[in-house]
C-alpha cells in the first residue's frame, strides 16, 4: 500500500514537471515570434525624372532701341535639364556656341539652373522660346518681343556693358564620389576673364581636384562631403563685373 502511493507520487511530481517545462518552451516560442517578425523591409522610392518651370520670361516685352534686352528662365530637373533658346522657331547658333555647350550630367544630380538671353537687336514681332529638357521630358515658354522704331545693330553691338552670366546653376544636389560640372556661361561684347571662388571663399587655382575649364565651368572629381556649400564664378571686363554662385549638395549614395 505504502509502494503505491509512492509510486503516485512519483507519476504526479513527474507529470507537473512534464507541464511546467511544456509551458517554459511555449513561453520561449511566444517572446521569440514577437522579437523576430517575419515583415519584408519597406523598399526606397527611387525619384523618377522631371523638369519644371520656376520663372518663365513674360509673354511679351519691349525692346528699348540701343538697350540689350535679358529673358531669364529658371528651370528644376533631375537630371539636370538642358537649355535651348530659338528664335521664330529656330535654334540660336550664337547662344549654342556660348551656352549649350555638352555638360558632364550625372544621372544622380537634381539642379536649379538658371538661363539667360541677351537680345541686342529684334524686329517687331519676333518670338524667342526657352526649351527645357529631361530626357524625353520639356517645358517651354515663349516671349514675343516688340520693337517701337528701327534699331542700328551696330550700335547695339558695341555698347559698352558688364558680362552677364548667361548660363549656371543655383542649386545642385548630386551623388558624393562622382564628378561634377558646374557651369559658367558667359555673353560679353568684349574679352572677358572668368575665375571661381571655393566654398572658403578661396581662389581656386592650382587644386588637384578642382579645375577652372575653357568653358569657363567648374570641375570637381571625386565629390566629397567637405565640397558642401556655395561655389562662385565671377565674369569681369573692362566695363565691369559679375558673379554667379551655385550651392552644391553632396549626397550620400
Amino acid at each position: 500500500m505504502i509502494n503505491l502511493v509512492l509510486l503516485l507520487t512519483a507519476a504526479l511530481v513527474s507529470l507537473q514537471c512534464c507541464f511546467v517545462g511544456a509551458a517554459i518552451i511555449n513561453s520561449k516560442n511566444d517572446l521569440d515570434n514577437r522579437l523576430k517578425p517575419n515583415v519584408a523591409p519597406t523598399p526606397r522610392r527611387r525619384l523618377g525624372s522631371f523638369v519644371k518651370m520656376l520663372s518663365a520670361p513674360p509673354e511679351s516685352v519691349s525692346l528699348i532701341p540701343g538697350t540689350p534686352l535679358e529673358l531669364s528662365c529658371v528651370v528644376a530637373g533631375h537630371p539636370a535639364p538642358t537649355i535651348q533658346w530659338l528664335k521664330n522657331g529656330e535654334t540660336l547658333p550664337d547662344y549654342e556656341e556660348s551656352a549649350n555647350e555638352i555638360l558632364n550630367i550625372h544621372p544622380s544630380s537634381i539642379v536649379q539652373l538658371v538661363t539667360k538671353l541677351v537680345v541686342a537687336t529684334a524686329s517687331n514681332g519676333d518670338e524667342y522660346t526657352c526649351v527645357a529638357s529631361t530626357g524625353v521630358k520639356q517645358k517651354i515658354a515663349t516671349t514675343i518681343v516688340y520693337t517701337t522704331e528701327a534699331q542700328d545693330p551696330l550700335r547695339a553691338l558695341f555698347r559698352p556693358s558688364v558680362p552677364v552670366i548667361i548660363y549656371y546653376y543655383d542649386t545642385i544636389f548630386q551623388n558624393q564620389g562622382t564628378t561634377v560640372v558646374l557651369p559658367c556661361r558667359v555673353s560679353s561684347f568684349s574679352p572677358a576673364q572668368i575665375y571661381w571662388m571655393d566654398n572658403d571663399d578661396k581662389l581656386i587655382y592650382g587644386n588637384s581636384r578642382m579645375q577652372v575649364l575653357p568653358s569657363g565651368d567648374l570641375l570637381i572629381s571625386v565629390l566629397e562631403w567637405r565640397d558642401m556649400g556655395n561655389f562662385t564664378c565671377t565674369a569681369k571686363n573692362m566695363y565691369g563685373k559679375v558673379a554667379a554662385s551655385t550651392f552644391v549638395y553632396p549626397v550620400k549614395p
